[in-house]
């Protein structure tokens, strides 16, 4: 749920940088701006969860044939699956960190939260809006302008009312001159006619559903913001002087209403009333059309890369179904698999599923529960890994092959009791010693020497991985070349630790090293 969540704020980062430049590019050509807005606070709730849950049925044309489908049918395509963008993986840095992000407990606790804040929110806007409706009775019917308003004492110009809107004005604007109360009637009128309070009504309901996120709280703002703009524009386009609205713009500030939070104001603070002047006072730019265009596809990108961020979890079809699978063939599975001399995997049966107990691993201790994929793969949620079992000549299970983030990891073979205790002791032995690996150094400068390619790889270790090297291509750029590094000692999962000083600052690296020298394992983390 906690790695989940984080995925959903890095979507609505993307959308909300997406709506940025959508914006900038409808001011260019004058057009509505509280649509990019209203979109990118629908995708920042919806994009993350039908992403990481929905699954589409392939359509009948791509169906194996009659024959073919009842012995295999079709299976649905996860929404997940089409991502490419690992970011909540791979940017997120979890590496040597107990799986607090999985953790059932801290889940439990996450989940509890969100549901309160949700009822919290709901029920403050129910005792608002009743507090509103009972202040409202105390309001005097009139007219401004041959129209029908509501007249308080310190709140509006203002449109309240979802089903049956009424406008609202303070008293002093009654006293003021005839063109200032067209202007402000001109204003609430439309607002009325563009229905902006069904828009920011909608836009509020969206955020009850996940009110933990920051981004799409900010993305209100700039949408309420972005509905005065759009108004400004319809009253000069009706035919508005701009030097008189502005004038009773700066009217209306200097005469602050009391601001209510649910409804479409004509005042805001006098910041942001000064760039609404600014807005209407600039003048069509150069090349508009142009620019606008140029935005457009910039912001169709960013969203496009919003829709391609990967949500936590594995990149195969998963279920929230576990698949039953006979017990004989969860029983030839159970046993000790090797990842390294001081590494291993041991699986269990519980019940109708099994367990795995990983030793020697950064990101996984302990016994953890496994969900069941297939017949021959399982996942492991706590490290987001998925194993697949596979068999010898003899057809008996030989091999584990783990998969982290959808990446290979390792191919760990099967061993027999008595390797399964040697390594267990080599572990304690090492965690013991405090002593480095032979030639752990030289596998240190292989690390940060990011090379790409295998040398120096054990052969249980995964392939190089492209998108890793490229990435650190750049974060080891920014920090320089290394000017030292100590030996740190060995940590509790038995691996070296050391701390590596650059020009520009410093990190950690871990390494788990083979018999003959050569890395099974390796990160860094920046300190």
């Amino acid at each position: 749920m906690l790695a989940w969540m984080i995925y959903a704020v890095i979507v609505a980062i993307a959308l909300g940088a997406a709506a940025v430049i959508a914006e900038q590019a409808a001011r260019r050509r004058r057009k509505p701006t509280r649509w990019p807005w209203l979109m990118a606070i629908a995708g920042s709730v919806i994009l993350p969860v039908i992403m990481a849950t929905v699954s589409i049925p392939f359509p009948v044309f791509v169906r194996p044939s009659p024959s073919a489908a009842a012995t295999t049918p079709p299976t649905p395509l996860a929404l997940r699956d089409t991502t490419t963008i690992p970011l909540a993986s791979r940017v997120i840095d979890w590496s040597g960190a107990e799986p607090y992000t999985t953790s059932r407990h801290i889940n439990r606790f996450v989940w509890d939260i969100w549901l309160g804040s949700s009822v919290t929110l709901m029920l403050f806007l129910g005792v608002s809006t009743a507090l509103f409706h009972r202040r409202k009775r105390g309001w005097v019917p009139g007219q401004l302008r041959g129209v029908p308003v509501l007249v308080s004492d310190k709140v509006g110009p203002a449109v309240v009312g979802l089903v049956r809107s009424h406008i609202v004005v303070p008293a002093w604007v009654m006293q003021e001159s005839p063109e200032q109360q067209r202007y402000v009637m001109a204003h609430e009128q439309s607002h009325l006619r563009a229905r902006d309070p069904l828009v920011v009504a909608a836009a509020a309901t969206l955020l009850l559903s996940m009110p933990w996120n920051p981004v799409p709280w900010w993305q209100f703002h700039r949408l309420r913001c972005a509905i005065e703009v759009d108004c400004d524009a319809r009253v000069l386009r009706g035919g508005g002087d701009v030097g008189d609205y502005c004038e009773t713009l700066i009217q209306v500030g200097e005469n602050q209403a009391e601001y209510v939070a649910a409804i479409t104001a004509m005042s805001e603070s006098m910041s942001f009333l000064e760039t609404r002047i600014r807005l209407m006072l600039a003048k069509p730019q150069k090349w508009a059309r142009a620019s606008a265009f140029i935005l457009v596809s910039i912001a169709l990108g960013v969203a496009a890369f919003a829709a391609q961020i990967a949500p936590p979890g594995v990149h195969a079809s998963v279920t929230n179904d576990t698949v039953a699978v006979d017990s004989a063939i969860l029983d030839s599975y159970v046993g000790t698999y090797e990842l390294s001399d001081i590494s291993s995997i041991t699986i269990r049966r519980k019940g109708d599923t099994l367990t795995a107990a990983p030793i020697g691993q950064a990101a996984a201790a302990g016994v953890i529960d496994v969900t069941t994929l297939s017949a021959t793969r399982f996942l492991v949620q706590p490290v987001d890994a998925t194993l697949d079992f596979t068999k010898g000549p003899d057809q008996r299970v030989n091999a584990v092959v783990v998969r982290v983030h959808g990446q290979p990891f390792a191919t760990a073979p099967r061993v027999d009791e008595a390797t399964a205790r040697q390594i267990r002791e080599n572990l304690a032995a090492r965690v013991r010693n405090q002593t480095p690996y032979p030639g752990s150094e030289k596998a240190l400068l292989t690390v940060l020497s990011n090379r790409g390619d295998s040398e120096g790889m054990s052969p249980m270790s995964p392939p190089p991985d492209q998108y890793t090297h490229d990435r650190l291509v750049g974060y080891y750029a920014r920090l320089g070349r290394v000017t030292s590094y100590r030996f740190n000692g060995v940590t509790d999962y038995g691996w070296d630790s050391y701390d590596v000083q650059h020009e520009h600052g410093a990190q950690q690296a871990f390494l788990m090293l083979d018999k003959d020298g050569l890395i099974v394992s390796a990160f860094v983390r920046r300190q």
